[in-house]
């Protein structure tokens, strides 16, 4: 149940609390796939679900075993090992416990304070760096605040800063140098070009 705990919580951006709230009864497995999420202020949106996200959860339910389908807690998707519906505290001990691992062989991580929100930090970040318009992005996390997103922008802008500033400006008076493709030798070798592109019926 971990991994998928995890794919969950990259998927879908989810908070940590809304994770918890999720119930079989918010799942929409056909192609599209998507869940409902419960956010602040009970407010419900839905979030698009991957193919491999719906493949694992369909996995999940397939070997689960309820105690009791009528127990309440049955109804959320992701119980712990005593059949409980999972609480936020079970999804950080997850968390914690597997960058604990991955800091073995990433030991970058080993510095960093890795839980449920840092899934959804990744999340926003990534739909930002790919693109995404920011109203979408606003959309998909359930931000009522649009500024709240434009956190993640100046973040990437940042990281677009340091790469930019890690790259050495080029130093040499460019305006006083003659341009490489107008050297004599270039300006032949085009030439040639030229005439063998009319040979084979380019023009």
């Amino acid at each position: 149940m971990d991994m998928w705990i995890i794919l969950f919580l990259y998927n879908t951006g989810a908070r940590v609390q809304e994770v918890v709230d999720v119930k079989i009864s918010d799942l929409h497995l056909d192609t599209p796939g998507k869940v409902n999420l419960l956010g602040k202020g009970k407010k419900q949106r839905a979030c698009p679900i991957w193919p491999e996200t719906v493949e694992a959860i369909e996995n999940y339910i397939k070997h689960r075993e309820p105690d009791d389908p009528e127990d309440p807690d049955e109804q959320h998707l992701f119980l712990n090992a005593h059949g409980k519906s999972i609480t936020r505290f079970g999804i950080r001990h997850i968390s914690k416990k597997y960058s604990g691992k991955a800091s073995q062989e990433c030991s970058s991580l080993n510095d960093k304070k890795v839980g449920p929100h840092t899934f959804r930090h990744s999340t926003a970040m990534h739909l930002i760096q790919s693109g995404n318009d920011i109203n979408m992005v606003k959309l998909w996390l359930g931000h009522a605040d649009i500024n709240t997103t434009h956190m993640y922008t100046d973040i990437s802008m940042d990281l677009k800063r340091k790469i930019l500033d890690s790259c050495q400006a080029p130093t040499s008076d460019l305006k006083s140098k003659t341009k490489k493709w107008l050297e004599p030798k270039i300006l032949k070798w085009l030439k040639e070009l030229s005439k063998g592109s009319q040979l084979c019926g380019v023009k």
